[in-house]
């Protein structure tokens, strides 16, 4: 099984157990407002980053020919109801950018999966992977021209088996 870990990430900053210590960063859309490296973080730089994260799940999705995605393991902490979502729904592609939004703000959790082709998995502190047979090498080098993101051959602690 195939699993890599997609995020904002340099690989450079972690230490010798695989820990990102070296360098403090944000890690929530809570974070918003403040002080990082000696400079505030701003809302435009949050989206910026979020736009990523949805790019590399378009990505994906683009690359396997996948329309939809099921919400496997819903946790609705705020009891959104704008998708009206529910264990086991089906997302529609036109809907994941916003179902993807809501995750990375922490609104709702879950682990999105197309059966048999691949999951996505997210974590704290602003983690994503993406696990399954259907992860190809050149899935992976288009993931890797996103400018700001890291793709790093990882297990995912999400994974279920």
């Amino acid at each position: 099984m195939n699993s890599v870990r997609v995020t904002k990430y340099n690989p450079k900053n972690r230490d010798a157990n695989g820990y990102y210590t070296l360098v403090d960063e944000w890690t929530s859309i809570s974070d918003v407002g403040k002080s990082y490296q000696g400079q505030i973080f701003t809302m435009e730089q949050y989206l910026a980053t979020e736009e990523k994260y949805i790019q590399a799940v378009e990505v994906l999705m683009q690359k396997n020919g996948v329309n939809k995605l099921k919400v496997v393991g819903l946790e609705n902490h705020t009891h959104e109801t704008e998708l009206n979502l529910s264990d086991g729904k089906t997302i529609p592609r036109n809907l994941v950018k916003q179902l993807v939004k809501m995750v990375l703000r922490e609104k709702v959790w879950g682990r999105l999966v197309v059966k048999n082709q691949f999951e996505i998995h997210f974590g704290y502190d602003y983690y994503m992977c993406f696990v399954g047979e259907s992860l190809t090498d050149d899935i992976i080098e288009e993931l890797q021209k996103i400018d700001g993101l890291y793709v790093e051959e990882v297990r995912s602690p999400y994974l279920i088996e």
